[in-house]
């Protein structure tokens, strides 16, 4: 086995040139600076509780040991005492215990930025560059060295030290002096990220690392038209293992064709373009005219864009063509016999003019009629997934298990790894589309309305149209139709 030691540096993100903490960054974070009302409570809450422990000292063991010091003759005054036991036991016992306190406090504050107050006040502390654990000596034992220090000036010193310092913090971040010595920073974890979910706070690292890179200045392209300064529309057109093919209208005259990365594992980036100039753009097809209707045949009524519409009778029922596989040639059916239809006579052909269908009105799907309908997943990379016979089952690398018939195994790719190699699936059960968690490490989560459901394994949750589904780092949109 050979061992390799990364000697490069590691890149600290959030700091600007200097090498100074940028607060718009921790802000994009989500992370909130600590209230000045609930930090002033978990100070005088450890306060008290640090008095509790020193009772025994103050109320009997420095009351004796005072008036033994006063006596003439000490040594003869101590040895005089019948509670001279029980003193000892009582400074003993508050001496161990208050070390034990500011031990753990110290100790707790270093490995997890909490202490008892801040546990209670919802605080977290973290370092102010790398907005993570304080570390013990400086982040815990220097701060507290500080604030040891401030009791020095009985009264007046904690009060500006620790009480009104964080006042006059001059980036506004309600840093007290104890935390410039300490390099630490006191956020709000209840009503903002905490810095110690590793989970989310990698998630929001990594959105804003992604939108600082989509931030990009555009550069020239020669498959620009020249004459043309609106962006235009990609409209996707067709799909199959090579990538997605598709055309752009920019101006009237000019027509633009790409295709976009046909890499499966990588996400679509750009879409590489072609553009054929208005002198030799194909000519323009003349309207079709329709031939108008015999009489005593009713119009077709006019449907709503995006309406699902029943099928007339014996019309072939439609179904999203797959994403991932190219479709099957169909098998050519045998061609029927023609002497096998008899010739019909003229009555009888001008019969079903008469008695055209009507067309059929805008049916709208519910959840109930999901079993037959046509179920497709669209993952946050556009990728579209037709959901076909008894359902699909995802994850990096998804296997079936034996109770799942006619259930197909859907690779997604995930480089960070969030997702688990097999990890929820969509399937059809009794009429309905459920989704079914597979005990993944992270978890799947249903977002419905803005409301968020953590799914239990095993157990089956009805889905309905538009429902997300977040999976990892990744999400998907149900569609039923």
């Amino acid at each position: 086995m050979i061992w390799e030691i990364d000697e490069r540096a590691r890149t600290i993100e959030g700091l600007d040139g200097a090498g100074r903490p940028r607060p718009e960054y921790a802000a994009s974070l989500g992370l909130i600076r600590a209230p000045y009302g609930r930090r002033v409570l978990a100070t005088v809450l450890e306060a008290l509780v640090l008095l509790l422990v020193q009772l025994p000292m103050l109320l009997v063991v420095l009351p004796a040991v005072t008036g033994v010091a006063l006596d003439a003759d000490p040594v003869a005054a101590l040895a005089a005492r019948d509670d001279l036991v029980l003193l000892i036991v009582l400074g003993a016992v508050s001496s161990v215990l208050s070390t034990a306190f500011i031990l753990v406090q110290l100790i707790l504050l270093g490995r997890r930025g909490v202490t008892l107050g801040k546990a209670l006040t919802g605080l977290r502390a973290v370092n102010v560059r790398t907005l993570e654990r304080p570390g013990f000596w400086r982040g815990a034992v220097v701060r507290y060295l500080v604030m040891c220090a401030s009791t020095l000036l009985p009264i007046i010193g904690p009060l500006l030290v620790i009480a009104l310092s964080p006042l006059f913090d001059p980036a506004r971040r309600g840093r007290s002096w104890p935390d410039l010595a300490a390099a630490t920073w006191l956020v709000d974890a209840r009503r903002g990220l905490n810095p110690y979910d590793e989970k989310r706070m990698r998630i929001a690292r990594k959105t804003v690392a992604t939108d600082l890179l989509d931030v990009k200045t555009e550069l020239p392209s020669l498959a620009t038209p020249v004459a043309s300064t609106e962006a235009s529309a990609y409209v996707p057109l067709a799909r199959n293992k090579g990538g997605v093919l598709g055309a752009v209208r920019s101006t009237p005259g000019n027509v633009v064709i790409g295709e976009t990365d046909a890499a499966d594992d990588e996400p679509r980036s750009g879409i590489p373009t072609m553009v054929a100039p208005a002198p030799f753009a194909a000519p323009q097809p003349a309207p079709a005219v329709e031939p108008p209707l015999p009489a005593g045949v009713p119009a077709p009524a006019a449907v709503a864009p995006g309406a699902i519409v029943a099928p007339a009778a014996g019309a072939a029922a439609w179904s999203p063509p797959p994403l991932l596989e190219d479709p099957a040639p169909a098998q050519a059916a045998p061609a029927q016999p023609a002497a096998a239809q008899p010739a019909p006579s003229a009555p009888a052909a001008a019969a079903p003019a008469a008695a055209a269908p009507q067309p059929a009105a805008s049916v709208p799907v519910s959840s109930s009629a999901a079993g037959s309908a046509a179920v497709a997943l669209t993952l946050d990379s556009g990728d579209v997934i037709a959901i076909s016979g008894g359902g699909v089952v995802l994850g990096r690398a998804p296997a079936t298990g034996p109770d799942d018939v006619d259930v197909l195994p859907v690779p997604v790719v995930d480089p960070t790894r969030s997702i688990s190699k097999t990890h929820w699936a969509l399937l059809r059960q009794d009429g309905r589309v459920v989704a079914l968690e597979r005990g993944s490490t992270n978890g799947s989560i249903l977002v419905r309305g803005g409301a968020e459901q953590a799914l239990e394994p095993g157990r089956p949750v009805e889905v309905h149209d538009g429902d997300t589904i977040r999976f990892g780092d990744r999400h998907a949109v149900v569609a039923i139709r």
